[in-house]
């Protein structure tokens, strides 16, 4: 039975198995802060997904897929566009390369 390796931290996992390069881990972890501030702020103000999606134009399973993780091509700028118009306050630092 093959031995199971534990990552330290999503970091090292994407680094390590996935072989992403520092934009590409602080995109996916940017994009990921996002929609986790998306779908909190969704619920707590008490807007389905069906609301959401007629608020940015778009169907309830886009929002579904976004939501759920299962969608492969959507823009930091499309989920700011989700993100506004339910009122969320974002700030996105860039940081320099060392």
């Amino acid at each position: 039975m093959a031995k199971i390796k534990k990552y330290n931290s999503v970091d090292d996992f994407s680094k390590e198995v996935l072989g992403l390069d520092d934009y590409d881990r602080w995109l996916v972890s940017t994009k990921n802060r996002i929609i986790l501030k998306i779908v909190e702020t969704r619920q707590k103000q008490g807007i389905s997904q069906k609301d959401l999606a007629e608020l940015v134009g778009t169907t309830q399973s886009v929002i579904s897929r976004i939501e759920n993780g299962s969608s492969k091509h959507i823009t930091i700028d499309y989920l700011m566009r989700i993100a506004l118009a339910l009122g969320v306050n974002s700030k996105i630092t860039l940081k320099g390369a060392a």
